[in-house]
């Protein structure tokens, strides 16, 4: 895992998938200066500022790397090498999580940090427990991110970024809005342990349940590409 993972490092900071990171690292930044100039109540321009920043880098920048985790390796002929050898197929998608998915996960809150920051010094009195909340909600979002992007990516090998990033800019763009399926969603259990300070009517749930519904939503996803990579026949008409 750990010979993957030095692998998948060296891709990333060698490829182009990083500037994309880079872009969404901005958004906290861009969206708080962005908010300070007409915006005058702080809640507000910090709520608009987590949320896109949730909306995009914790959900966009695992999909972006992870997605194509296994096809990758089917597109670049490489999984003769992992598949030939006495390990399990799983390490090489685990060895990958663990080359990204612990940098977005620092990344991220760091971000929103810059964030607030900006959003701290604008007029208003801002409460230090909204970051508080968001920096360990925004890591555990990338963590779920990165589990979702794996597991739909070996799903659909042939197109997974196409796949992932439709999810992720349509579905789960959705789900959030419809209390009947909103449990399906990332975004909306990171946005309840965040707790924006918002309405108390425009979002629903507790910060403890929707921990444990990010944990469920990991689990399955991880679930769903152990099965599929230990599965998954490279050249043959189901991959």
């Amino acid at each position: 895992m750990m010979v993957v993972a030095r692998l998948a490092w060296k891709r990333l900071v060698r490829g182009r998938a990083i500037y994309v990171t880079v872009l969404l690292s901005c958004v906290p930044i861009l969206l708080a200066l962005a908010t300070a100039v007409g915006i005058a109540d702080p809640a507000e321009r910090w709520t608009i500022v987590a949320e896109l920043t949730f909306r995009s880098l914790v959900l966009i920048a695992p999909v972006v790397h992870l997605a194509g985790a296994l096809a990758e390796e089917t597109d670049g002929k490489t999984y003769t090498y992992f598949w030939s050898r006495p390990i399990a197929r799983e390490v090489v998608l685990a060895g990958k999580m663990l080359a990204v998915t612990p940098l977005l996960a620092v990344v991220a809150p760091i971000a929103l940090a810059v964030g607030f920051v900006i959003v701290a010094a604008g007029p208003g009195q801002s409460d230090p427990a909204w970051l508080a909340r968001a920096a360990p909600a925004a890591a555990l979002g990338v963590v779920a991110a990165s589990a979702f992007a794996v597991g739909l990516g070996t799903l659909v090998p042939r197109h997974p970024l196409v796949a992932a990033l439709g999810w992720a800019f349509l579905v789960e763009q959705v789900l959030p809005l419809v209390p009947a399926v909103q449990n399906l969603s990332a975004v909306h259990h990171v946005e309840v342990i965040a707790a924006l300070p918002r309405p108390p009517d425009s979002i629903s749930g507790q910060p403890l349940g929707s921990v444990l519904g990010l944990i469920i939503l990991t689990v399955v996803w991880l679930a769903v590409a152990r099965w599929r990579v230990r599965t998954f026949e490279p050249g043959s008409v189901e991959g």
